[in-house]
């Protein structure tokens, strides 16, 4: 453990800022002080300090400032002698830790373990430096997994970014042609705009109008209902007035006065007969207009397709997938147009019925023949993902199915239907059928379904 002239030592030391080194040994069992060494120089040039006052035999430990007076980082010495007494190495190679922890692990940058008084000169410290930023020592089957992990990690590195990638599908990935391109895009389904329907017509024939109406002179505008009932309120209030007064006239005043009155109540009369005419007017004018009639919106039209099938083909020279054909033909011709000795890809746009319902799928078909070749087989097979991704991301299409054989006569439109629909029933295994009954296979009406007879090897394969 440190002594406490030790520990009020290196309180000084490190707080202070002429202290360059101090010698701590162990005696009687106790850490203390062994030496004292103030800031002369640099660095570099106090350094010789260290060698100086180790002794052959003796094992001892050291603490250096680094830098000038105002540094706080340190480094750690141990020195332990190959020729010291056996009892003394292993006192001071366990005390190490437990030395540098009750100074303070903080104050330390870096340590150096020796047991040659040349491993703690300038030089020797300088080759301690160079060593740590050396690569280790490796053998030569590190040396090689090393590089490998280097590699993959590059490759990795190289497959996550980069917008020149077009895909990051597993394996290889040759450029489409135009030519392809474009007749990949022939196989898209395209829409026609829809009619417009009655109700959208009506509502424009309404929309018009009211823009119309709104042009119309000020002459022609119904007049508003308030002043001629200011007006009619005005006139009675008068004649209340004015039979009042009747009392005290004559005859002939009140004959008069009688005329006089009849024609003022005229007055609002006649406007309040325009402005029931123009009103029926507008009204009139409503009624002529025909009622929208709720009607939906007529479904868009569906264009016809000029292709429904297209042939892919590798240009291995170039490194790219050009088109090999492009046709319109039937489900029941694609044996006929489809290579049976050599791989291809084949998109097939089916057009048909099912359950009264009119259907159109993209049916993707990858053949590879047994006898083509062993390095063709590879090719295509490596391609195939990225000829699929190339299709949706550049092309636009969504396949519905993906198909793989090596015999292309078992394309055929039975069986392509086959799997764009498969069975859910299992009358075939026994399950409802008295049929099943009798071929071993049956587990009783409403039972479980029975095992299917294997594909024979080498056949389709659907993916």
């Amino acid at each position: 453990m440190l002594s406490p002239t030790l520990a009020q030592e290196w309180k000084t030391a490190n707080s202070g800022n002429t202290v360059r080194a101090l010698k701590i040994s162990i005696i009687n069992e106790s850490l203390e002080k062994d030496g004292t060494f103030d800031i002369n120089g640099g660095f570099e040039q106090d350094f010789g300090i260290v060698h100086e006052n180790l002794k052959d035999k003796e094992p001892a430990y050291f603490v250096v400032r680094l830098g000038d007076n105002r540094s706080s980082e340190w480094i750690f010495l141990c020195y332990v002698p190959d020729v010291a007494p056996i009892r003394q190495k292993m006192i001071y190679a366990a005390t190490r830790a437990s030395l540098t922890r009750d100074l303070g692990d903080a104050h330390f940058t870096d340590s150096i373990y020796g047991t040659n008084k040349s491993d703690f000169t300038l030089e020797g410290y300088k080759k301690h430096r160079a060593s740590l930023s050396a690569p280790k020592p490796l053998s030569e089957r590190e040396r090689q997994l090393a590089e490998i992990r280097a590699n993959e990690k590059t490759m990795v590195e190289n497959m996550q970014g980069g917008a020149y990638r077009k895909s990051h599908a597993p394996g290889m990935s040759f450029p489409l042609t135009e030519r392809a391109l474009a007749a990949l895009k022939k196989l898209a389904v395209v829409k026609s705009a829809a009619p417009t329907s009655v109700k959208q017509t009506v509502a424009a024939f309404q929309q018009k109008k009211a823009t119309v109406g709104s042009n119309l002179s000020p002459a022609s505008t119904p007049l508003p209902a308030s002043p001629v009932i200011t007006r009619v309120t005005s006139n009675e209030d008068t004649k209340e007035a004015s039979v009042e007064d009747d009392e005290w006239d004559d005859d002939e005043t009140k004959e008069a006065k009688k005329v006089e009155t009849a024609a003022e109540e005229k007055v609002p009369e006649e406007t309040d007969t325009e402005d029931k005419t123009e009103t029926e007017a507008v009204k009139e004018e409503e009624e002529e207009t025909p009622a929208p009639v709720e009607e939906e919106p007529a479904p868009a039209v569906k264009q016809e397709r000029t292709i429904n099938f297209v042939k892919l083909a590798i240009d291995a020279e170039n490194e790219r997938i050009d088109l090999a054909s492009e046709a319109k033909i039937t489900a029941k011709e694609l044996t006929k147009h489809i290579d049976e000795e050599s791989p291809r890809f084949t998109f097939f746009a089916f057009e048909h019925t099912h359950k009264g319902a009119e259907q159109d799928s993209l049916v993707f078909m990858y053949t590879c023949p047994t006898k083509s070749k062993i390095r063709e087989r590879m090719l295509y097979s490596s391609c195939r993902a990225g000829v699929l991704q190339a299709a949706k991301d550049e092309a636009g299409l969504d396949v519905a199915k993906k198909l793989e054989t090596t015999d292309v006569s078992e394309l055929t439109e039975t069986y392509v239907l086959e799997e764009l629909y498969p069975q859910t029933s299992y009358s075939s295994y026994g399950g409802g059928g008295s049929s099943g009954s009798s071929s071993g296979s049956s587990f009783g009406a409403g039972g479980a379904r029975g095992f299917s007879k294997p594909a024979r090897p080498g056949a389709r394969k659907v993916m």
